[in-house]
């Protein structure tokens, strides 16, 4: 008679402590989804590209300017950063491949300035027509890092009200000049983001237990350029193998140094045959 209220104390105390883990899981799964990683690394690299842009702008004499990167690995085309009244509404503007000035200068790899863009049969008046903004004269230069186009750098219109003058060889060659410095940035930017959304993801990813399944998928699908692509499928195979322990750590480090020396050596026998 007196055991029954033992076995309900104890199956009382089981729930409890049930539920006290539960709640711990629960509190432990919101924090981690506080962790806002969410821009930590893009953000500063935007501010320099909108700064360097501003500092571009004003010496090419242009009235707007704006810095497009790649969208997807197809070729089209993204606003990242604008200097324009409109400039809000033209980071939602998507150029097709192979579109406009913009996606001829990044499909040729050569720049190209415009007096007016109303006698020039490939200028895409979509993102005028969307933004209200109105575009006469133009000057496109492509962004490149070695040997990867990674956007398009542009310059429109004069300060004042048209007719504009149009951009002249000096202003060309000036925007080149800022082009080589904002690609690197692009770059870095382009890296930055995939590896915060990379965080973001794992992070979920461990809180539910996924053995990395959904993460791979995720890559799969993901819209970037197919060196990044490569990037983030390394880093997760990379990270499989040494989360399996010291000696599998070890042998990373061993192939990724063998790996490193080769291509040392390749590019200094590469740089040799072209060196007299």
């Amino acid at each position: 008679m007196k055991s029954a209220p033992r076995k309900s104390s104890k199956k009382s105390a089981s729930r409890k402590r049930a539920s006290r883990k539960g709640s711990f899981e629960a509190r432990l799964r919101d924090a981690v989804r506080a962790i806002d990683v969410a821009n930590s690394l893009t953000s500063p690299l935007t501010n320099s590209i909108e700064n360097l842009l501003r500092i571009a702008a004003a010496d090419v004499g242009s009235d707007t300017a704006s810095v497009l990167v790649r969208d997807g690995s197809r070729g089209g085309l993204k606003f990242l950063a604008a200097l324009s009244d409109v400039a809000d509404e033209l980071k939602k503007v998507r150029i097709p491949p192979g579109k406009g000035i913009a996606g001829l200068v990044f499909s040729t790899g050569q720049p190209m300035a415009v007096a007016d863009v109303s006698k020039e049969g490939s200028f895409w008046s979509e993102a005028d027509k969307r933004t209200g903004f109105k575009t006469v004269t133009l000057l496109a230069t492509p962004l490149r890092t070695g040997s990867e186009m990674v956007g398009v750098l542009e310059f429109v219109n004069r300060p004042g009200e048209p007719p504009y003058d149009p951009f002249s060889p000096e202003e060309m060659d000036r925007a080149a000049h800022f082009a080589d410095a904002i690609a690197s940035l692009v770059e870095a930017h382009e890296t930055a983001g995939l590896i915060e959304t990379l965080f973001a993801r794992s992070l979920d990813a461990a809180m539910k237990g996924d053995d990395g399944r959904e993460v791979r998928e995720w890559v799969k699908r993901v819209r970037s350029a197919p060196e990044h692509k490569d990037l983030l499928q390394l880093a997760i195979s990379l990270r499989d193998i040494a989360s399996r322990g010291d000696a599998e750590r070890q042998l990373c480090r061993d192939i990724l140094d063998s790996l490193a020396r080769w291509t040392e050596k390749r590019s200094t026998i590469s740089t040799g045959y072209f060196s007299f």
